[in-house]
């Protein structure tokens, strides 16, 4: 995915995700399986205010930028 952000004069290209991902879309947690699906806190790089990023199937993603 193409991601373009405006309003800011530059983003460090270093930050974080927080990804919630699942192997097909009806998982779900379960009391068998409480954490079957939980958030996974990653570093990143190459980010900017014009970027290119793939994400996982079935899953959501929350990127934290920080400006310079």
């Amino acid at each position: 995915m193409k991601i373009q952000i405006s309003g800011v004069a530059s983003i460090e290209a270093e930050g974080e995700a927080v990804v919630l991902k699942a192997d097909r879309p009806d998982d779900t947690n379960s009391i068998q399986e409480p954490a079957r699906i939980v958030p996974v806190t990653e570093k990143v790089d190459g980010l900017g205010t014009d970027f290119t990023r793939e994400f996982p199937p079935y899953s959501i993603t929350v990127l934290e930028l920080k400006t310079k």
